[in-house]
């Protein structure tokens, strides 16, 4: 019987993968030529047919140890980006939209300001609280190791899903209602996304903050 890690190892070469996760790969590859070597000789193989027909599994050892070190570092990208940017932005996003839900499920009622001839409504205890959800999906990323990049979507996550979807739907609005409809729309974007977007930011600002002093202590 052969020592199978041993050939994995000697046919895949460089693969370019951390250490543990190099064993990792040799361990499953290996496992599995010896499952296969033991089932083509309890079919009556001898030992080295049964090796020989093994090895034939994999027609390019090159080609495999390429095409695994991609899978793992996009699996290594995608668990990065999922930690750093998809579950903070997650976490920001939930926590403002059910405090803001509950508020009015308590009866809050907006405060109105009237600008000409729109009114601006505020949930002033609603806003009071975007700070602290800036700072936890910002936190979030930064604990992930994210970039100030990700920590910037995912503190401002909340307000970008509303700004994405007027950029979709509002030139829709305008060619059925003509542009005499530009301000209405000005006035939704300052309400619902500038303002609650610039309190979620001032939550976050020490995380961020933070990043810059380390890279300045690094030069």
């Amino acid at each position: 019987m052969p020592d199978w890690k041993q050939v994995v190892r000697e046919r895949m070469g460089q693969t370019h993968l951390p250490a543990d996760t190099q064993e990792d790969v040799i361990a499953e590859l290996a496992l599995h030529l010896e499952e296969f070597s033991d089932h083509a000789r309890a079919s009556g193989l001898t030992a080295s047919a049964a090796t020989a027909l093994a090895l034939q599994e994999v027609q390019n050892w090159s080609a495999l140890s390429a095409q695994i070190s991609r899978a793992r570092s996009e699996e290594k990208t995608m668990n990065h980006r999922t930690k750093s940017l998809w579950i903070p932005a997650l976490a920001s996003t939930l926590g403002a939209s059910l405090t803001q839900a509950t508020m009015q499920w308590m009866g809050v009622r907006p405060h109105l300001v009237w600008t000409g001839p729109v009114a601006m409504s505020f949930y002033w205890p609603w806003l009071a609280t975007l700070p602290v959800f800036g700072a936890l999906g910002a936190y979030l990323s930064r604990r992930a190791g994210g970039p100030v990049r990700s920590r910037l979507l995912a503190c401002l996550a909340p307000v970008l899903w509303l700004f994405v979807l007027t950029l979709l739907t509002e030139p829709i609005e305008l060619a059925s209602r003509g542009f005499s409809h530009l301000p209405y729309y000005c006035y939704g974007m300052t309400n619902w996304v500038v303002i609650p977007g610039m309190l979620l930011l001032l939550g976050a600002l020490p995380f961020l903050r933070e990043s810059l002093q380390q890279h300045e202590t690094a030069k």
